[in-house]
């Protein structure tokens, strides 16, 4: 990698905004890290060319990134090639964030309690995807995570349940207490406890995959949709929605990508789990 190359660091929040449209000539190969994911795309007359080398152990604390100054740079291995045919590329494609392809449950690093007749608004961040789309294509070519996280099981028991996604937060109830962060997006997630028992909060499926995803250019974040959580009584399970909005606290949005599954399906699995 060339000794010029220098990694833009995603806290400060004008230099956050790692996607977009992107040209390429004819055999021309352009290459960037993300995090520690070393990343490379290559066009051909007929085929996109994919490399990228994941580390072994990735953190989550990694959210520079940069273009690489030498596209022919020497990837270490193992080397993950995808190559994608056509009857003739186009010289624009577009990198864009994602949001992942599963559950997301969330552990805060502290478990949390609202008290009877309390409401409060969590704001927590999931892990975000690269993905590539091409006019005349609805699927991106390819849609990988720039951090990949672990998977784990979540469900009452080992016969009912799904795979989803691991991740610790930190989980903030003030917004400016949570960093930007390049490949992560901010989930509010409001709390309403109308029982009259306190409510233990220490894990959590988030339906990450019907949920849309915005920018926010002023708070330098990028946003999903709020969700509502009201607590009624432990003889009955949460009610959950998804809001077709994000809080002020976004400030003005864009809308980057609608919700990969629509939520009604996701809604009982959501339900029974939490």
């Amino acid at each position: 990698m060339s000794k010029n190359d220098e990694l833009v660091d995603a806290e400060q929040p004008n230099l956050i905004k790692w996607w977009g449209e992107q040209s390429f000539e004819l055999n021309q190969p352009k290459a960037w890290q993300f995090g520690s994911l070393l990343f490379r795309l290559t066009r051909g007359l007929q085929e996109w060319r994919l490399e990228y080398h994941r580390p072994q152990v990735q953190y989550d604390y990694e959210q520079k990134w940069n273009a690489i100054e030498d596209p022919n740079f020497a990837f270490p291995q193992p080397l993950k090639v995808e190559r994608y045919m056509f009857k003739s590329t186009q010289n624009k494609l577009q990198l864009m964030p994602r949001l992942a392809d599963r559950s997301v449950v969330i552990k805060p690093v502290d478990p949390i309690y609202i008290p009877a007749g309390q409401r409060g608004t969590l704001y927590i961040s999931t892990p975000l995807w690269i993905a590539g789309f091409v006019e005349g294509q609805k699927d991106p070519l390819f849609d990988i995570p720039v951090i990949l996280p672990k998977d784990t099981w979540f469900g009452p028991n080992h016969r009912h349940g799904e795979i989803c996604y691991a991740t610790a937060v930190d989980g903030r109830t003030e917004l400016h207490q949570l960093k930007p962060r390049a490949f992560r997006a901010v989930t509010p997630i409001e709390f309403h406890n109308t029982s009259h028992q306190q409510l233990r909060f220490d894990r959590m499926n988030v339906p990450v995959s019907a949920l849309p995803l915005f920018y926010s250019e002023s708070t330098g974040r990028l946003w999903t949709s709020q969700i509502k959580v009201l607590h009624e009584g432990l003889d009955r399970p949460p009610r959950i929605r998804i809001e077709n909005r994000t809080p002020p606290h976004a400030g003005e949005v864009i809308y980057v990508h609608p919700p990969r599954e629509p939520a009604s399906a996701l809604f009982n699995m959501f339900d029974s789990f939490f």
